[in-house]
């Protein structure tokens, strides 16, 4: 009988113990959610694997992204005014970039970080006009007593804060152009047509204007929210322009997918579209396949996400579990074992 009535208690504490451990470690676990994705801001509908991708990682605001920047500076020619063998380059190159993929980009460094969309759909800014050597890097600022001038870009303004904005917002002013201009437009100056800051971001918004991203990849049936391979894009662009681009991928290892971030077209020092090929970016790679070859740096069998909206935030949540509902608990079982 003794030990019959030693069962219930036995019972009890028992359970009582697995309720003090659950709340023990309450505060340890955590319940991943997803949050709903983030739409474009203000949006108006009009205008239509043999590489190593990069994870992704908030820039510096010192190199605000561009791929053919370092750390180290030793990696780039450096130009002295009057030296021109340190700063002469062979090829322009054009970079649209995917405000999407570049928020996202961002935005999983810093979850509060914002950024400012454009306000049309299926809409790629510029990013810069980058002279460049072919097999080499840069050079970049080509002239250290140089400044930049915002006044002489009255006349485009609008233009420029349309085609070429900072997605950063308001707050960063001028910066992005004043660093476009100061690393890059002072090599470009070595041409006559890009010699001051008028002149050089004048060309970008002619190309800009001239070759569309969103209408050629629309023509290939290629659309926000698809995937598909680097060389379906490749060989997209290669149709609409004629010479080959190169291809660069944002890849998010968190969750195996690469975005699609930046389109880069090339000139020669006649201002006339020009084959990519020989151009040294970073991770770039040159892939031979079948059709032709690819510069990219996306994963080469792997698909190539377009998004349309800056992907849902993964974030962690506390599980709680009351310290009431453990005493409710204990009451319950209290009850049903007597």
């Amino acid at each position: 009988m003794q030990k019959q009535q030693q069962q219930p208690s036995l019972f009890l504490w028992t359970i009582s113990l697995c309720c003090i451990i659950v709340l023990a470690k309450a505060n340890s676990l955590s319940l991943r959610v997803e949050d709903a994705g983030i739409a474009l801001v203000n949006t108006t509908w009009d205008e239509s694997s043999s590489s190593m991708e990069q994870p992704l990682k908030r820039p510096m605001a010192a190199d605000f992204s561009e791929e053919d920047d370092s750390s180290e500076d030793e990696e780039y020619t450096y130009g002295l005014e009057g030296d021109g063998a340190a700063h002469d380059w062979d090829v322009l190159i054009f970079t649209q970039q995917w405000p999407v993929t570049t928020c996202y980009h961002w935005r999983e460094q810093d979850p509060s970080h914002e950024c400012l969309l454009p306000q049309k759909k299926e809409f790629w800014t510029i990013h810069g006009i980058w002279p460049t050597k072919l097999e080499q890097f840069g050079p970049n600022f080509c002239n250290k007593s140089a400044e930049f001038n915002p006044e002489q870009l009255q006349a485009i303004l609008d233009r420029m804060n349309t085609y070429w904005p900072d997605l950063e917002g308001a707050s960063s002013q001028d910066w992005l152009w004043k660093h476009e201009w100061l690393k890059h437009g002072t090599c470009a100056a070595l041409l006559e047509e890009l010699n001051d800051e008028l002149k050089y971001f004048g060309q970008g918004l002619k190309w800009r204007e001239q070759y569309i991203m969103s209408r050629i990849l629309d023509d290939a049936g290629i659309h926000p929210d698809s995937n598909s391979t680097v060389i379906a894009l490749n060989n997209a662009i290669v149709r609409g322009l004629g010479k080959n681009p190169s291809i660069h991928c944002l890849y998010d290892g968190k969750h195996s997918i690469s975005y699609l971030s930046e389109i880069r077209i090339c000139f020669n020092k006649s201002l006339e579209l020009i084959d990519c090929d020989g151009v040294k970016q970073s991770d770039l790679v040159a892939i031979k396949y079948p059709g032709g070859t690819v510069n990219t740096n996306c994963h080469i069998g792997s698909p190539v996400h377009y998004p349309s909206l800056v992907p849902p935030l993964q974030r962690k949540e506390e599980w709680k579990f009351p310290l009431v509902n453990v005493y409710k608990l204990l009451q319950f079982l209290m009850w049903f074992t007597l």
